[in-house]
């Protein structure tokens, strides 16, 4: 299989009609079944639908964001890290989900800092990089892909991993942090509230009238790779969504485990894992533990709180 990006073009376009209709025969919501779909929390495994316990607009259905689309990039995984009899597998069968239990072994949590996940994905296709999920401030879970493709999120973990796009404006520098006042005002009741700029024409939100708040009042500030940053939380709608979505990954991927990069005293590692270290990783990654130019998903992350609801909810 060959590991190198490929832009999708017509060809891979009717591939992901095949998709559909393929998906349709094995249970998942095809192009011809959208309605049905429209309550549901399933995500899209090789073709077949998998329960999540939260909603998930796939690509499939009308305001799904769809990475096959024409300026979408996206690549086929690799097989060369598993068993041989299982590479020939693949080359004779695709990418099914048992094989995919064998090689997805890491989940990489993003922040896009643009703030919604319709200005992310947009700005994806226009830079021909691409992610399986996005999760907007109101927590609506978007599906970009089926996991069974590689997406263009985390350099070298592409082949092995899952990525997850939380949207927030992201972290700054505390002297370089216009962005967060542009996009936060200090609600009446009290409290932060998120405050999408006039510039953004179409915020695309699925909840009517949402107001988000970030799950802590104060911006936080912390260290991330040697530098002091500032940043506002994510919203509690985003949590509840992504440790759902995560818990029903580490089910599916029993080679995924539930922990993060830690130092020897147990504080979460605040900078990128060494190169051999990663190699060897199995598990939850910020992208900052990928590539050392990364900050993401940020010092508000409650990397404590989001891991122990996950194994709550995996249960």
């Amino acid at each position: 299989m060959a590991s190198r990006w490929k832009f999708l073009g017509k060809g891979l376009r009717l591939g992901a009609i095949a998709l559909g209709v393929v998906g349709w025969l094995a249970g998942c919501a095809s192009v011809r079944d959208r309605t049905a779909a429209v309550a549901d929390d399933a995500m899209v495994i090789a073709g077949q639908r998998v329960h999540t316990g939260t909603r998930v607009v796939t690509w499939l259905e009308p305001s799904g964001y769809n990475a096959y689309s024409n300026r979408g990039a996206s690549g086929r995984r690799d097989a060369s890290r598993l068993a041989a009899t299982m590479q020939k597998r693949i080359a004779r069968r695709g990418w099914d989900r048992r094989a995919l239990r064998e090689a997805v072994d890491q989940l990489v949590v993003h922040y896009d800092a643009c703030g919604l996940s319709s200005v992310c994905f947009d700005v994806l296709q226009q830079r021909g990089l691409s992610v399986h999920f996005l999760i907007d401030i109101d927590g609506t879970v978007y599906q970009t892909m089926d996991l069974r493709e590689k997406a263009g999120h985390a350099t070298v973990a592409n082949d092995r991993s899952i990525g997850i796009e939380l949207a927030n404006i992201g972290a700054y520098p505390p002297r370089e942090a216009g962005p967060l006042a542009e996009w936060y005002r200090v609600a009446s009741g009290g409290g932060a509230q998120i405050v999408v700029p006039a510039r953004t024409k179409e915020p695309r939100v699925r909840t009517p009238g949402f107001i988000g708040r970030p799950a802590r009042s104060e911006p936080i500030r912390g260290v991330i790779q040697g530098r002091e940053l500032v940043q506002y939380d994510f919203t509690p709608q985003q949590y509840a969504a992504l440790i759902r979505l995560t818990a029903a990954l580490c089910r599916e991927f029993p080679r995924l485990r539930c922990e993060v990069p830690r130092r020897a005293d147990g504080a979460v590692l605040a900078e990128k894992l060494p190169d051999a270290e990663l190699a060897r990783y199995r598990g939850i990654l910020g992208h900052w533990h990928v590539q050392e130019n990364k900050v993401d998903p940020g010092p508000a992350f409650e990397w404590a709180r989001f891991l122990a609801d996950v194994r709550q909810a995996r249960r």
